[in-house]
C-alpha cells in the first residue's frame, strides 16, 4: 500500500515524506517501509511523523470553521492542502538480485514510499540452525528470528521499564536457549516467574517445557515443597557478599571488613564481626564502624538459609551444571527482600566465577541471568563485586552475563559498553533510553522509537540480528511456545494447528 512520496534525502539526515494516507493513524513510529528506488528498494523504518507548521492553519484554529475548510491528508476537491508527513531511516539498501548492501545513497524526488511486505523483509530477516521467532515484525505479518547462538557468544542486555513485559520477554529468550541446546541458564527467581508455573499470572515456566533439563532449588522449601531446598554455610560468606547485600555501608565500615577478614584466623568473618570488641582493635577500628557492622551483621539472622557447619548447596548446584542442567533459584517469602537477593546472586555468581576462570575442566555455557542488575553495577559497588569482571572477562569462559534491569543509566558504563546485544523494551526516563542505546550507531533515531514504543514491543540491536528491529514480542501461551520450541509430540502439532493462528 503506498503511503507517499519522497519529498527530500539525505544519507545521513535520512528521507523525508509527503503522506497520501487519508488518516495518519494508520502509520506508527518504527513501522517498516520500502521506498523504490530506480535501482534499489530503501528498506527503511518510520522514526517520525509529523505535520508541518502553517500559518493557514494557525489563522483558522479555534475559530471553529474547520468544518467548512478541508484539513485531510487528502481531498480530492482542493489536493493535499495540509498534509502530513514522515521522517524515514534508511536500514539497508536491496539491490534487484536481492542482495543487501549498506545504506550510501538517496532514492530520487517523488519516489514511491509503501509499507514493507513479508516478500521484502524475507530478504533480510534468514532464520539459521540457531534461530528462533521472538514475535512479529512490528507493521507487519512476519516472525523476526532472533540468532540465540550468537546472542549467548557475549554478555547482552534486557531493558525496560516496570509493566512493559520484561519478565515475559525473558522467559522467551531462556526457553529459546534451551530449545537451540546453545547453552543452560541460572535465574535469580525473586518473584517465583520461572519454575513449573508463574506465581503471578500462571503462566509456564522453565520447568513445564523442560521438565528433565531444569532443576528448581528454593530459598524457602515451605513454600516449594517440590524444589531442592537452598542454603549456604556461613563459612563461605566474604567482604564482598556483605557490601553488596548491605548497600548502606560507609568508606569506614568497608575498611573495617577487610581488617577483620584478615584477623579472622579460623572463625568464619560473619562470627569475626559478632565477636569483635571495640577494645580487641583500638587504633585499627573506629569504634563507632564497628558497632555499627555488628549491628547490620544481624540482619543474616532474619535469612533460614545461612548456616553453620555443613557442606552448603552450591556443590549440588555446581554438580547439576556440570551435568548440563539448567538452574532456578526460587526465593520465595524472601523474593521481598532486596538484600536476600543481593546476597544470595552474589555469592553463587562470585563462586561460579572462581570455578569457571579455573578452567580445570570444560564446564558448560553457563548464561547468567541478573536482574535489577544496577544494584551490582553502579559505579559506587561494582568495584567492590566480581559482575564487572564478569562482564569483560568470562566469555572466554563460557559463563556469560545477562544483565536485566529497568535503570540502565545506574549500571557502570565500562560494563554496558561490553554489552553485544540490546532487547531494549520502553523507556520512558531519558537518561535511561540514552544509556541503553549507548554506543550504538545512530543513536538518536533509536532515542525517540524507544521513547514511543508501547508495552510488548522491543527494539533488538546487536550480532543476532542483522539490523536493529522493533518486534512485537510473542504472545506467551502454551500453544504459541510449543510451536516455536518444537517441543511436542505429534498430537499436540495437529491440535495446535487447528486451533490456533500464528500471529494471535
Amino acid at each position: 500500500m503506498k503511503i507517499g512520496e519522497v519529498i527530500s534525502a539525505s544519507v545521513l539526515g535520512g528521507i523525508e515524506v509527503k503522506l497520501t494516507l487519508n488518516n495518519p493513524e494508520e502509520l506508527r513510529v518504527g513501522y517498516p517501509t520500502i521506498v523504490k528506488g530506480k535501482k534499489y528498494d530503501f528498506y527503511c523504518v518510520v522514526q517520525d511523523i509529523y505535520t508541518p507548521k502553517s500559518k493557514v492553519i494557525e489563522r483558522i484554529a479555534g475559530i471553529g470553521k474547520e468544518e467548512t475548510i478541508p484539513i485531510e491528508a487528502h481531498d480530492s476537491a482542493y489536493g493535499n492542502l495540509f498534509p502530513c508527513m514522515a521522517k524515514l531511516k534508511v536500514i539497508q539498501l536491496i539491490n534487484e538480485k536481492g542482495e543487501l548492501k549498506e545504506p550510501e545513497t538517496i532514492p530520487p524526488y517523488l519516489a514511491e514510499v509503501r509499507l514493507a511486505r513479508k516478500e521484502d523483509v524475507e530478504k533480510i530477516y534468514i532464520p539459521n540452525e540457531t534461530s528462533l521467532p521472538m514475535g512479529n515484525l512490528r507493521g507487519v505479518s512476519f516472525e523476526v528470528n532472533l540468532d540465540f547462538g550468537k546472542l549467548v557468544e557475549k554478555p547482552f542486555g534486557i531493558f525496560g521499564r516496570t509493566g512493559v513485559g520484561k519478565s515475559i520477554l525473558c522467559k522467551i529468550v531462556c526457553n529459546s536457549i534451551l530449545a537451540k541446546e546453545v547453552g543452560n541458564v541460572l535465574i535469580f527467581d525473586m518473584h517465583q516467574e520461572y519454575g513449573l508455573f508463574s506465581k503471578t499470572d500462571n503462566t509456564p515456566g522453565l520447568k513445564y517445557f523442560f521438565p528433565e533439563r531444569v532443576e528448581v532449588f528454593a530459598l524457602d522449601p515451605v513454600a516449594n515443597r517440590e524444589a531442592k531446598p537452598f542454603f549456604i554455610e556461613q563459612s563461605k560468606i566474604t567482604p564482598s557478599d556483605i557490601i553488596i547485600a548491605f548497600q548502606d555501608l560507609s568508606e569506614s565500615m568497608i575498611d573495617a571488613l577487610y581488617i577483620l577478614e584478615r584477623e579472622k584466623g579460623s572463625k568464619d568473618l560473619v562470627t569475626t564481626i559478632r565477636e569483635a570488641e571495640p577494645e580487641e582493635y583500638e587504633g585499627k577500628i573506629h569504634s563507632s564502624s564497628l558497632l555499627a557492622l555488628k549491628r547490620r551483621i544481624e540482619r543474616l539472622r532474619r535469612f533460614d538459609f545461612v548456616r553453620e557447619g555443613v557442606e552448603d548447596s552450591f556443590t549440588q548446584m555446581l554438580s547439576l551444571i556440570k551435568a548440563g542442567k539448567s538452574i532456578v533459584l526460587d526465593f520465595g517469602k524472601y523474593g521481598l527482600s532486596t538484600t536476600s537477593y543481593l546476597f544470595i546472586a552474589n555469592i553463587i555468581t562470585r563462586r561460579l566465577y572462581s570455578t569457571y576462570t579455573r578452567q580445570e575442566e570444560n564446564l558448560p555455557k553457563l548464561i547468567l541471568f541478573l536482574e535489577e542488575a544496577h544494584k551490582f553495577l553502579e559505579p559506587k559497588v561494582a568495584q567492590h563485586t566480581i559482575f564487572n569482571k564478569l562482564a569483560r572477562e568470562t566469555r572466554k569462559f563460557n559463563l556469560i552475563l545477562a544483565l536485566v534491569d529497568q535503570r540502565p543509566s545506574r549500571i557502570d558504563e565500562e560494563v554496558r559498553s561490553q554489552l553485544a546485544n540490546r532487547l531494549i523494551m520502553s523507556l520512558k526516563e531519558p537518561s535511561d533510553v540514552s544509556a541503553a542505546l549507548s554506543g550504538v550507531p545512530d543513536k538518536g533515531t533509536w532515542e525517540g522509537i524507544v521513547s514511543t514504543m508501547p508495552p510488548r514491543n522491543v527494539l533488538a540491536m546487536g550480532d543476532a540480528l542483522p539490523i536493529p528491529t522493533v518486534i512485537e514480542v510473542l504472545n506467551y501461551n502454551v500453544a504459541n511456545l510449543k510451536r516455536i520450541l518444537k517441543n511436542m509430540d505429534s498430537e499436540e502439532i495437529k491440535e495446535i494447528a487447528s486451533n490456533i493462528d500464528i500471529f494471535d
